[in-house]
């Protein structure tokens, strides 16, 4: 099933800013990489949105992990395997993808993605965010 694009809304942010402003870009490439990947039929152009969309989420990870470093958080570990599961599961999917090229691997790469970001933005990111302001408090 292919989603709609998500609109940015309130519940995502974790008034946290720069981490705000890295899932709200991580959010527009997401709905970017669904808009494209379903009109264009260049493998290699799908290919690099993806890869686009893969460097950006380790550039977005390493920057979270290390605020939450900074800060002490105590499920900095289990945070960031999730971070790599993440990227394990794009690359699957982005290989198969390559291999079969079918809209069935479209639309999955589109729902792993839309459903982890909604999932891990507002599960596990907020509860560094509650133990960040909890801390500040």
């Amino acid at each position: 099933m292919i989603h709609e694009n998500i609109v940015w809304n309130s519940s995502y942010e974790l008034g946290i800013e720069d981490i705000d402003y890295q899932h709200h870009f991580f959010l527009n490439l997401i709905n970017r990489l669904s808009d494209e990947l379903l009109k264009v039929k260049d493998t290699n152009y799908k290919f690099s949105l993806i890869s686009e969309l893969n460097a950006y989420a380790r550039f977005h990870f390493i920057s979270e992990e290390n605020m939450m470093q900074r800060e002490g958080y105590p499920a900095l570990q289990e945070h960031k395997q999730l971070h790599r599961e993440l990227i394990d599961q794009l690359s699957i999917r982005q290989n198969m993808l390559m291999l079969k090229g079918s809209e069935k691997e479209i639309a999955e790469i589109i729902d792993f993605l839309v459903t982890w970001f909604l999932n891990h933005t507002t599960h596990e990111d907020r509860l560094f965010a509650d133990y960040l302001h909890n801390r500040k408090a």
